[in-house]
């Protein structure tokens, strides 16, 4: 065993040494004495001191703790929205990587390694890993994530966070904001943020016979508070809304197990995975600001009346799976994967009114208890790649993916928004059938390519897509994919491609009312004019006939050593060619030019800049009730907006060492301006109104500095600087009582100027 034992160590540093010699001698080139074990057999002292470090650097690990202070010069939700510096005042720096693992010319393969990064902020992670290699693996991990929305927002609710909202003891209503004289004394600050928490665990087990067992848990919570709208009414003009901060308590459980086996020749592997949705939330109250109006049961009003409405159902899905592979030849392989899944959702429903009084009126009761809701999955994929020859390349591949709702399919007589009695007659609008959407696509590619010489590569490709829907305006949609790419090494120091492609997009008849007619009952249906609910020209634009043009172009020079330059441009036309309403055309054009230069071993430099255009052409028709039908097909009441946006922005930085790299610099800089434009015109029986343009703009800057003290501590500093301008019409100067039959909340686009300093020491060890 002894013997067995230095035969392995003699190996591993013969081993070693050939690695590193081999890595001196690919940097020989630039150095001018080379290092070679066979050229020297005997190794001088500061070759063998050389040989030492770079054993240390590939071999041992390397532990490290850093250590500071941070401070943020001013409060922004914007500026800290997922990165946890939102408010002024001074944080903490804590970053470390420790761990251990056996001498590489021992027999121990045990390793442990824990890690963590932004530990003093709200955006930290941490992660924890130990095993065996070869054998055995556990792994712990912890992150949480910041979404900061607005700090702008303000509500008349007393109770934000709670899921029953009340209104000041104080409060005045009215039939709309101009006559709640307490509405404005009433407004108080609510931060729209959320925190997600997730905590993962997993084990890796390596069987014998080449088989291999997986598990990996996670856990991912939710909390705070987001917007959401609310509205109390029924039709025509009373319905009255107000937008409620919504309490968020959300957890998710995931489980995976996986099985493998691998061979040089064939793969294998089953699985199983579950998700589980829960949300403490299953609904929310609020008291309602509007005294009654025409069309409300008088109960329905202030003081009494309280609007209700659910939140996201507890739900879970469940999937098996199978994949595999298998090398044919050298030159050939197939692979593939199935997995059949099944989500459920079984939430007991709310009564159709959170008001007494409405509820009974109630004649109809609710058809079950709960959705029973339950959609099938599957997903098949099969891939077939071969290289021929050394010239010939091609590949093949098919998707199948399924969606079978299996949701029992009912009527349901809703109390409309709070407001009124159960209308039960066979002609009223209030009764609903839900709609199970099923899904299903088959899509199939092949893409080759062929190298017509050794500095020319063409390839080329084609993919069917087939759609099928079910309650849809269009039931099947077939899409067809052509596309040709050239690629060329022009010389060795210029180098570009060119691709372009065409999407055609065609189906089954579209049926604008169809919708309409399978979520109402026959006897509302046929009181309605023309009946349909949006004009019969009307075409959504996932669903409409289109025709997509895309290319893109690459080019990069690189004139010496020390300079690259490279330039990239993509643009894509999307032509809804059938559309006569809705979205009619799209286009959208970005290139970028970018450019690195290496003067010397210690200094890098680089830039760059960006632009994108984007262009949409929507066309719309306003059409009323009882004259829908004719004001479906007046020109005079149509309308047209033509969307333009474009983003521009540009960045800088370099990096320069000194005192024998002891001491770096680096510094970015990115400049950035968007324009949004909306051009409205109408017919002449409508009338519009110029939108303003919206903008926004940002500056950042961020200088980095490191000094070596000594081998094993390093002082860092860091500086920061953002400024950030937007204008957006929909909120700049738009208070919570704009408009009469809506509560806003009032928030404003967001402006920040923040600067943030650190100062930290990292120990290595």
């Amino acid at each position: 065993m002894k013997t067995k034992t230095n035969r392995n160590h003699t190996n591993r540093q013969a081993l070693l040494c050939a690695a590193i010699a081999a890595c001196m001698a690919g940097a020989g080139a630039l150095a001018q004495d080379e290092f070679s074990l066979e050229d020297e057999p005997v190794v001088e002292q500061q070759d063998a001191e050389a040989l030492e470090a770079r054993r240390k650097e590939l071999t041992e690990t390397r532990n490290w703790v850093e250590l500071g202070v941070g401070w943020v010069s001013d409060d922004s939700f914007k500026f800290g929205k997922y990165n946890g510096l939102d408010s002024e005042g001074l944080f903490g720096v804590l970053d470390f990587e420790v761990g251990r693992r056996g001498a590489w010319d021992s027999e121990d393969a045990s390793y442990w390694r824990w890690s963590g990064s932004d530990i003093g902020l709200d955006a930290r992670e941490t992660r924890f890993e130990t095993g065996v290699q070869g054998l055995w693996r556990v792994n712990v991990g912890y992150d949480a994530l910041p979404t900061r929305r607005s700090d702008s927002a303000q509500t008349i609710f007393t109770n934000p966070g709670s899921t029953v909202l009340a209104l000041p003891s104080n409060w005045v209503p009215g039939q709309n904001t101009a006559t709640m004289s307490r509405l404005s004394g009433s407004l108080h600050d609510v931060d729209l943020e959320h925190v997600r928490r997730r905590f993962d665990v997993g084990f890796q087990r390596d069987l014998r016979n080449k088989w291999q067992v997986s598990t990996d848990y996670r856990r991912e919570t939710l909390n705070g508070n987001k917007s959401i709208g609310a509205v109390i009414g029924n039709s025509g003009g009373n319905p009255r809304a107000v937008l409620l901060p919504e309490p968020v308590d959300y957890a998710t459980d995931q489980i995976d197990v996986v099985l493998r086996y691998g061979d040089e020749r064939g793969q294998i592997q089953a699985g199983y995975y579950v998700s589980l949705f829960h949300n403490d939330n299953e609904s929310l109250t609020w008291q309602n600001p509007y005294s009654a109006i025409n069309g409300w049961a008088v109960s329905a009003g202030f003081p009494n009346g309280q609007g209700s409405l659910s939140l996201p159902p507890d739900n879970q899905f469940h999937q098996v799976s199978v994949a595999g592979g298998w090398n044919f030849s050298e030159r050939t392989r197939a692979n593939g994967d199935i997995a059949f899944g099944r989500m459920l959702q079984n939430e007991q429903f709310l009564p159709y009114t959170v008001n007494p009084t409405l509820a009974a009126s109630i004649t109809q009761p609710l058809p079950r208890d709960s959705l029973d809701g339950r959609i099938d999955t599957t997903v098949l994929n099969l891939r077939v790649s071969s290289r021929p020859t050394p010239r010939w390349y091609w590949n093949a591949g098919f998707r199948y993916d399924d969606r079978d709702n299996q949701t029992p399919r009912s009527e349901y007589v809703y109390i409309g928004g709070d407001s009124q009695n159960q209308q039960v007659g066979p002609t009223s609008s209030n009764r609903r059938f839900n709609e199970p959407y099923s899904y299903r696509e088959e899509k199939l590619r092949f893409d080759s390519g062929y190298k017509l010489a050794d500095w020319l590569d063409l390839t080329g490709s084609t993919e069917h897509r087939r759609i099928r829907r079910t309650y849809s305006e269009r039931e099947e949609a077939d899409e067809s994919t052509f596309g040709f790419g050239l690629r060329s090494d022009f010389s060795d120091r210029i180098s570009g491609g060119l691709r372009v492609s065409r999407a055609d997009r065609s189906g089954s008849t579209y049926i604008g009312n169809e919708p309409f007619l399978s979520g109402y009952s026959p006897g509302y249906t046929s009181t309605v004019p023309g009946q349909f609910e949006n004009p019969p020209l009307l075409r959504k634009f996932h669903l409409a006939d289109r025709v997509r043009d895309q290319a893109s172009l690459y080019l990069t020079l690189t004139p010496n050593e020390a300079w690259s330059v490279g330039f990239n441009a993509d643009y894509m036309d999307d032509d809804y060619t059938s559309s006569e309403l809705g979205l009619t055309r799209s286009r959208l054009l970005d290139y970028t030019v970018d450019v690195a230069w290496v003067p010397a071993t210690s200094w890098s430099l680089y830039g760059f800049y960006t632009y994108d255009r984007m262009r949409s052409d929507q066309d719309g028709r306003s059409t009323r009730g009882a004259t829908r039908p004719a004001d479906s097909v007046d020109p005079a009441r149509s309308w047209f907006a033509d969307h333009r946006d474009r983003v521009s922005t540009w960045g800088a930085g370099w990096t320069h060492d000194l005192m024998e790299g002891r001491l770096q610099f680096s510094t970015d800089y990115v400049r950035s301006r968007s324009e949004s434009n909306v051009f409205v015109t109408t017919g002449s029986s409508l009338t519009s109104a110029p939108l303003p343009q919206d903008t926004t703009r940002l500056q950042a800057l961020a200088l980095y500095a490191r000094y070596k003290l000594r081998k094993d501590l390093a002082v860092h500093f860091g500086y920061r600087f953002e400024r950030y301008d937007s204008t957006d019409f929909a909120l700049d100067g738009i208070e919570a009582n704009q408009l009469a039959n809506v509560i806003l909340f009032g928030e404003q686009s967001p402006d920040y100027r923040v600067n943030v300093f650190t100062l930290s020491f990292n120990f290595s060890f």
